[in-house]
């Protein structure tokens, strides 16, 4: 489960639109926006307020009680690998200063680790876990990028990306016409390549493209690796030979509610579980070098290997 632990509004670094500069700016504001009702960590935020009341039904916004919804169907899908409420034992993990957990808080963390708890209405979210909490890291760009898209769309825009950093969403190609290109990023710490070094090109119109790996957010402990992508059944760093999980989908939303639990799956099962959804296909880089890919990549978009 990936941690959510920044302002919504400065992980927006690139949004591209034929509207006019002052309306392009307001679509921060509109991120600000998300930044109240989805952080874990801001006391101000909606989300902040319905984990300090855990046991407790508490009235939210539309905004977050849909984005909950719809996070617990991917919960549900993946059979748990994807669970919201990770966020107990997400809290203990410190990636900046490249700390363990305490490994008797982190078990008891695990156990309060249980996406079933929580009931949920257009109104409303209570956690039955006096003791869980909901951490969004692994969902909530993806719903804030549709959000935003739709927004500038709304605007009058007609040519749009919006880059969260690890999330692209586009809507109408590119204003001369051509499909946008979006790299995949080489699966390597930023601290070693260029965060433009990409290994493949995917050209598409309008749709998604989300990507989750092990590689970003990792140090060394004690001659062991420990990346941000956590276990819901263990709290630690999931065990895979998945490094790079990149899913092309018609909604953001899909690809944050899917990318994660492709890593977790591992290669094999990814990739058939990939291959057989609907809504998503997927580009997969193993820990072997491998690259794996469904059979709409290709076949529905241009795709290039670098």
């Amino acid at each position: 489960m990936e941690a959510f632990e920044f302002p919504l509004y400065d992980t927006c670094n690139l949004i591209q639109s034929d509207l006019a500069a002052d309306t392009l700016a307001s679509s921060l504001e509109l991120a600000r926006c998300y930044e109240l009702l989805f952080s874990r960590t801001n006391p101000a935020s909606e989300l902040f307020q319905v984990n300090a009341h855990a046991g407790s039904t508490v009235s939210v916004s539309r905004q977050l009680a849909e984005l909950v919804s719809d996070a617990l169907g991917y919960c549900e899908e993946s059979g748990g690998l994807f669970d919201i409420t990770m966020g107990t034992a997400v809290r203990l993990w410190n990636f900046k200063a490249k700390t363990l957990p305490d490994k008797r808080l982190l078990a008891d963390a695990v156990g309060h680790v249980g996406y079933e708890t929580i009931s949920c209405t257009p109104a409303s979210i209570r956690i039955g876990d006096p003791d869980a909490s909901i951490d969004l890291g692994g969902i909530a760009k993806g719903w804030i990028a549709d959000g935003i898209l739709d927004w500038l769309e709304q605007a009058g825009g007609r040519h749009n990306l919006v880059n969260l950093g690890g999330n692209v969403a586009v809507r109408g190609g590119k204003e001369n016409g051509s499909p946008w290109r979006i790299g995949l990023r080489q699966p390597a710490p930023s601290s070693e390549t260029p965060s433009q070094s990409s290994f493949a090109v995917i050209e598409i119109d309008s749709g998604s493209v989300v990507t989750s790996g092990i590689y970003e957010r990792a140090f060394e402990c004690n001659g062991s690796v420990y990346h941000h992508i956590l276990d819901p059944s263990t709290g630690m760093p999931a065990r895979t030979d998945v490094v790079s999980a990149s899913v092309v989908s018609k909604r953001s939303l899909d690809g944050d509610g899917y990318s994660t639990a492709l890593i977790l799956m591992g290669a094999d099962r990814a990739l058939q579980f990939a291959e057989a959804h609907p809504r998503i296909e997927a580009v997969l880089v193993t820990d072997e070098g491998d690259v794996l890919a469904t059979s709409g990549i290709g076949r529905d978009y241009a795709f290039r290997m670098l």
